[in-house]
Formats: structure tokens, sequence, C-alpha cells
């Protein structure tokens, strides 16, 4: 057991002997709304919360989207079931994905949210589906446009950039996102209209230049 003191996105150890790592954590954000999210943690710039910055982990979209699935199946409750985008630390070697319950000490304390994340780690961590997995981009933190596709299609996402990073992308970070995946990913899935111009047609340009395709939604 992890001390309860520890602060995941600095401290949480990930130097085990395994194919990937499940953290479960608590989610927070200033609108204190109820969901249950997972995401991959990384860093598309600066590493303002744990991590090495403009360093993406290695996705694993196949679990991830099972895990989401699951959550939306159990989530008896009503809260929001989110995919989050890339975003704070730790990084290390392993295939990493956070499950989470957001987004305040209420939230945090609702036995019967915990209950829905357990159930949902037990019914889909076996699973060894896979799927076809892709880069997203546009949107906001929540990717509720990525969220709909994992919940509704046979595609799978791991690495997303949201319009808030969009100025922020290079080869550097794009060419992670490709790369650093347990499924090949040879396609950037992006959002219609998310991005302003320049920086949709600067990630268009960087996506040729890694030879990454590039599929308009």
């Amino acid at each position: 057991m992890l001390d309860t003191k520890v602060e995941l996105i600095l401290d949480v150890p990930t130097d085990f002997q395994t194919d990937w790592l499940l953290i479960l954590s608590t989610h927070r954000s200033d609108r204190k709304f109820p969901a249950l999210t997972v995401h991959i943690p990384g860093n598309w710039d600066k590493a303002d919360m744990g991590g090495a910055p403009r360093t993406l982990n290695t996705a694993y979209a196949s679990r991830m989207k099972d895990l989401l699935l699951a959550l939306n199946e159990k989530n008896s409750l009503g809260w929001n079931v989110n995919q989050e985008v890339d975003h704070h630390g730790p990084t290390c070697k392993l295939p990493i994905i956070f499950i989470e319950i957001g987004s305040s000490e209420e939230e945090w304390g609702n036995r019967k949210a915990a209950e829905i994340v357990a159930e949902a780690i037990m019914d889909s961590i076996n699973e060894k589906k896979s799927y076809n997995s892709f880069v997203g981009a546009g949107g906001g933190h929540y990717a509720p446009f990525f969220t709909k596709l994992m919940l509704e299609s046979e595609d799978a996402f791991g690495h997303i950039l949201p319009k808030y990073q969009a100025a922020n992308v290079g080869a550097d970070t794009l060419k992670q996102a490709m790369e650093r995946n347990v499924e090949k990913v040879d396609t950037l899935i992006y959002e219609r209209k998310s991005f302003k111009a320049p920086d949709r047609d600067k990630l268009f340009a960087i996506a040729k230049e890694i030879g990454l395709d590039v599929e308009v939604k």
C-alpha cells in the first residue's frame, strides 16, 4: 500500500516488473463537479504538476478504452465519465494509466463511486481485446469529442493534444505521441474547427514531417 500522503503525480513508484501500471487517484477541479475519469499522464509542454517537461508516457489505449467503457456501464450515480487529455506526472518507462474520482473532497469520500471504480477495474483488468488506436487533437481538457468516440465506436485514443496546448506542439512531442504507444499508431484524428487556423496548419505540417497521417472528423 502507498502512504496516503504520497503525491501521486510526483512520487508514485514506477519501477515495477510488470506490463503496465494502473494508478487509482483523485481528480481535483475548481469546478468541483462529480466525475469518473481516465487518462495518460504526461506533459505536452511545461511540467508544472510533475513529470518531465515536453515528455509523454507510453499509452495503452485499448486498456484505457476498456476501463472507460466499464466505468460508463457501472456509473449508477449519473456522474460525468470522461477521458482527459495528457497532463501531469509522473514520467516513467512503463505504459501507465490513471483512473480517478473527481472533483472535490465530497466526491472523493463517496463510497459508491469507489465501488464503481473497483468494479470497473475488476471487470476490465484482464481484457485482451485490441482496438484501432489513434492520436487525438482538439477540444478541451475533458475531451468530450474523443470520449464519445471511445464510448461509441471501435476506435481508441491514448494521447490527446488539447486546443490549449496547440501553440506548444512540436515535432518532438508529436513524434512521441505517435511512437509511445503499446499499439501501432499511424494516424492523428483532428476534431474539426478545434484549433485556430495557424495552429491547425502547423500541426498538420508537423504530422506530415514525421509521417503521421491526419484524418479530420
